[in-house]
């Protein structure tokens, strides 16, 4: 399996919902995002903590020269140029994820 097919089958999600768990400090979002490297428009998730932007393709897979530490916020907003933003604390994210028993589809951007 090719990383973009496990990107595509949404990593970004799970990592993003079970981060949230994890630490009930961060904040999860959903946008619709570009891709820096090829412009390709797509769903995402991720979450922020502080001045730090950090999701699965950065944290696990390694990706960017940002790998393991997250993104200064600045720098992932100006590169992914998210639309449509939905914020949530990580509270909120879960407590959606029970009430909708998934952890997509409850405020997906479009």
């Amino acid at each position: 399996m090719k990383l973009a097919e496990v990107i595509a089958c949404g990593e970004c999600l799970s990592w993003a919902m079970k981060t949230a768990m994890l630490d009930k400090s961060v904040d999860v979002l959903y946008a619709m995002v570009h891709d820096p490297w090829d412009g390709h428009k797509f769903a995402h998730a991720w979450v922020e903590k502080g001045n730090k932007a950090m999701d699965w393709q950065t944290m696990e897979a390694g990706l960017s020269k940002y790998a393991g530490k997250g993104w200064p916020k600045k720098e992932f907003y100006k590169a992914y140029k998210p639309k449509n933003i939905k914020k949530y604390t990580a509270k909120e994210a879960v407590a959606n994820r029970k009430k909708y028993g998934s952890i997509m589809g409850w405020d997906w951007p479009s």
